[in-house]
């Protein structure tokens, strides 16, 4: 409240204005975290899965689960009451639901041989220069 009474009080927005401001910005931050999620679910339903099956990983059904984890994580910040709660609901799917999902799919990686692997390593993205022909 006291940040709305500054922002009036010097002319910058009005206290319905910071609270639209805040709105947008909520959903703003659920939108993006929407989109995160929706990759990191494609990701591994396009290509961790069919790695792990190719190589013969027994974490398929881990991943498979990971992925709906993720979906149904994605279908609650949906259908929140409220963008704040969006918001809540977002940040614990980006911080707490995405990271546990990423370290089964950087434990699969560790499990795949990397003729088999088809995205790109770390390696790969930061040293390109290194295992491809060099331009110069």
């Amino acid at each position: 409240e006291k940040n709305k009474q500054l922002f009036s009080d010097m002319g910058v927005l009005t206290p319905s204005e910071c609270e639209a401001r805040e709105v947008v910005l909520l959903e703003h931050y659920a939108g993006t975290v929407d989109i995160e999620c929706r990759a990191m679910v494609d990701m591994i339903r396009r290509h961790v899965i069919p790695s792990a099956k190719s190589a013969g990983v027994g974490t398929v059904a881990e991943l498979e689960a990971e992925a709906a984890r993720l979906e149904k994580a994605l279908a609650e910040v949906h259908s929140a009451a409220s963008p704040q709660e969006a918001a809540c609901l977002a940040r614990t799917l980006r911080l707490e639901t995405m990271d546990e999902s990423r370290k089964v799919c950087d434990a699969t990686e560790l499990l795949v041989p990397p003729a088999m692997w088809t995205l790109a390593s770390y390696k790969e993205l930061l040293f390109l220069d290194t295992h491809r022909n060099r331009l110069c």
